[in-house]
């Protein structure tokens, strides 16, 4: 099927001004969390802006906008999060709300409008760090400016609520100690629930056919071992219980559950052999047991020790803690400043495509051709002036098909590409673009 594509655009005109990060007379208040969010920019670090007087307070919470570092093509944006009247947040505080700070612009002419357009709402707030002391969050969140789609410098972030109690689960377990002794089994009785996981789903059709037929969990704490950095769960039990199969027994500290609406959950346990993941590693049945949870894998048995020793299982997946839900209104207008794209003046063929538009900035690089696909798996290198490189991995693209659904014998590729620096790179040391062994002169 034909993808949708997500088009390119020169940049609005923006005066771009390079902060280098300080700790200034507002930030001096949180001196550890402005060294944290340093540490955490690294190299980025003087290529992000600093904003300063975007905050505000409801609730008791003091939310702080405190950084951003975007370009064209996508954005960070950085801020706080600090209960100033109580005790009420931990590292397990996620936020509800939405980062405006694109603008939709309209098809130029004799362009299509686009299909897909790609805009910050809905993205996902990341908590890079919490400190207890201080009763400060460090959070972040990202967007991509694609299809149509530019930043806008009056930029608004708008939080409705935070809260405690939710949490995720995503830990990865070696099998290195799993024997071939069979653990004490129970059967599965009245205060037990089979509940459908996402793996009943991916799989349903057949998932009850590999079921073995003595249902019964692990009994709890045979071989306990604790999950790195979480005292909510632990691995109870884990092996082969007396229905033959191997099972992974879940211990849950008070309070901890992961059964949610129409008794579903998203716990998604699975297996990795050899660093792949199949249909036989996804294919498990989830069973709540008092003060846990009891995953079967029964596609693995005994004959598999050898195959189970050498991978590992992983333990990943939502679920509700005791905490603290915040309702509350914390909107803050801040002007938002970025690199704007040179596009380079250079088109022609590189690696047998046609590139119709180069762009590249101190953070990114994007390109317009026929690629069919080879370009969105390809590092990319600036050239600088000296011989060395820095490296740009490849990040979100399309590519689609403009003679589908046509008489046209061949596809016509239409590929838009993207690549991240691994580190800034100033524009007046670039000589030129190195891709596939090919070199695009950068004047």
């Amino acid at each position: 099927m034909k993808q949708a594509k997500w088009f390119s655009r020169k940049a609005v005109a923006a005066a771009l001004v390079c902060a280098v990060l300080t700790v200034t007379a507002t930030a001096a208040a949180m001196p550890a969390v402005w060294e944290t969010l340093i540490g955490h920019l690294g190299v980025f670090a003087p290529y992000a802006q600093t904003v300063e007087g975007a905050s505000c307070r409801d609730q008791g919470i003091e939310v702080q906008v405190l950084s951003v570092l975007s370009d064209d093509l996508q954005a960070r944006l950085y801020f706080s999060v600090q209960d100033i009247e109580g005790d009420r947040l931990n590292e397990h505080l996620t936020l509800e709300g939405r980062l405006d700070n694109s603008i939709k612009m309209p098809p130029e002419p004799g362009e299509k409008e686009p299909i897909v357009s790609m805009i910050s709402r809905g993205s996902v707030f990341e908590l890079i760090s919490y400190d207890p002391e201080a009763k400060t969050a460090l959070f972040s969140i990202s967007t991509k400016y694609l299809d149509g789609v530019v930043p806008a410098q009056d930029a608004h972030l708008s939080l409705t609520g935070m809260t405690t109690r939710k949490a995720a689960m995503d830990k990865t377990v070696s099998l290195a100690s799993v024997t071939g002794a069979a653990l004490k089994s129970l059967p599965i009785g009245e205060t037990e629930q089979t509940i459908l996981s996402p793996s009943d789903i991916i799989n349903l059709g057949y998932t009850d056919a590999v079921l073995p037929r003595e249902q019964v969990v692990l009994a709890p704490e045979q071989n306990p071992m604790p999950l790195e950095g979480t005292d909510d769960m632990w691995i109870s039990s884990m092996g082969f219980a007396s229905d033959g199969c191997f099972h992974v027994r879940l211990g849950f500290a008070d309070g901890i559950s992961v059964l949610g609406a129409n008794e579903y959950t998203w716990f998604p346990c699975s297996l990795s052999l050899d660093g792949t993941e199949s249909n036989k590693c996804w294919t498990c049945r989830e069973t709540l047991v008092p003060g846990g949870i009891d995953i079967l894998f029964p596609l693995f048995q005994a004959s598999d020790l050898a195959l189970l020793q050498s991978g590992n299982v992983r333990i990943s997946g939502c679920y509700t803690r005791p905490g603290t839900a915040i309702e509350g209104a914390w909107d803050i207008d801040f002007q938002l400043e970025y690199y704007a794209s040179t596009v380079l003046d250079w088109t022609g063929e590189l690696a047998g495509r046609q590139v119709a538009q180069v762009t590249l900035s101190p953070l990114s690089v994007t390109m317009n051709s026929n690629d069919s696909g080879i370009f969105s798996t390809t590092t990319l290198y600036a050239v600088k002036q000296d011989g060395s490189t820095v490296a740009a991995e490849p990040g979100a693209g399309s590519y689609s098909n403009d003679a589908y659904g046509t008489d046209a014998g061949k596809p016509v590729w239409d590929a838009y590409n993207t690549w991240s620096f691994e580190e800034p790179v100033d524009l007046d040391e670039i000589v030129g673009l190195s891709l596939m062994g090919e070199t695009i002169p950068v004047s």
